[in-house]
């Protein structure tokens, strides 16, 4: 049985440092009915002549002459695409050799699952192995509520059916974060997953976009969060974006008007939700919980007024009404 149409697409811009090594993990994969749409965005350093040099008869190679951005390129190459399955993968990653026989040949499995993308390990600039990781556990229906909070993807682990990522594209206005942005619209209408595998080396080094754009991606966060709270009916103020962001990062909480004030923040959503239904009751609550617990680990230094607001929280009780 022939094996259905894989497009990959791979923005290119300044990574001539990494992008032969990441161009062979494609062409060796072990799926072989792949195009390799490579798109090199105007670049300024060697990475056109690396591309140039590799010679293999599936590479579509287009030049943008002038830099575009990663918005415009990863549209050009949706454009492009004729595969049955799309994927988006970065210059600097590296896809492990069984990547698309494994997705794919779930993805012919489970017709109902539009994207589905797997765990990561991280490497340093140089490919070695670092601590840490993305071991992404949660099941599709969960998802939903966690993106609330949290990316729960990464670009390079990702493939599409064709019927679902057709249907959007990357928005102007997120640079930066238009993978995040574009996954939200797509879980609205599609059950999506991770592969319950690690598929992917993610490569963490100084020139990546999360690195060398800090403020603009946490500007694109509460962007984000903010479109989110709108459609679930909350006109988030300026107080509770930051309460929400300190949900997300690792920054210690230490004092007991702020654990206050995140706990009447996580009340407020689930309070919202609950009229309203955008995400499941019972599920949303768990995810609250989870966060709320998460919260309270970070005010460790605090740990009896901690122990103390954890166990008299109304979250829990929240949590219980779901159940009952």
């Amino acid at each position: 049985m022939t094996e259905p149409l894989l497009s990959v697409i791979m923005p290119v811009y300044n990574a001539e440092r990494y992008v032969k090594q990441a161009i062979f993990s494609i062409l060796d994969q072990s799926y072989k009915n792949l195009e390799f749409i490579i798109i090199d965005d105007g670049s300024t350093d060697k990475s056109l002549q690396v591309i140039e040099s590799i010679r293999d008869d599936r590479i579509k190679l287009v030049k943008s002459g002038t830099n575009k951005g990663q918005i415009y390129t990863r549209n050009l190459g949706l454009q492009l695409a004729e595969g049955d399955y799309i994927s988006q993968f970065d210059a600097d990653d590296i896809a492990y050799p069984d990547k698309f026989k494994k997705q794919i040949s779930f993805l012919e499995r489970n017709k109902e699952i539009g994207m589905l993308g797997a765990w990561v390990k991280f490497i340093d600039k140089n490919g070695n192995r670092m601590k840490g990781g993305w071991k992404l556990k949660a099941k599709p229906e969960i998802i939903p509520s966690i993106m609330l909070f949290k990316n729960y993807f990464l670009q390079s682990t990702v493939v599409y059916r064709k019927d679902c990522i057709k249907m959007f594209s990357y928005r102007e206005g997120f640079e930066v974060a238009e993978d995040y942005m574009i996954w939200l619209e797509i879980i609205e209408q599609f059950k999506c997953w991770n592969l319950q595998e690690y598929l992917v080396d993610y490569r963490i080094h100084s020139e990546s976009v999360m690195n060398t754009l800090p403020l603009r991606r946490l500007e694109m966060e509460r962007k984000l969060f903010r479109w989110q709270f709108d459609k679930l009916g909350i006109d988030i103020t300026d107080n509770e974006m930051e309460l929400h962001l300190l949900i997300k990062n690792d920054e210690p909480i230490k004092s007991i008007d702020t654990l206050k004030q995140i706990e009447s923040w996580l009340l407020k959503i689930d309070d919202k939700n609950r009229e309203v239904l955008i995400y499941d009751p019972k599920i949303l609550s768990r995810v609250l919980f989870n966060r709320w617990l998460k919260v309270c680990l970070k005010a460790s230094s605090i740990h009896f007024i901690m122990m103390y607001a954890f166990l008299t929280s109304k979250i829990g009780v929240q949590l219980l009404r779901s159940y009952l």
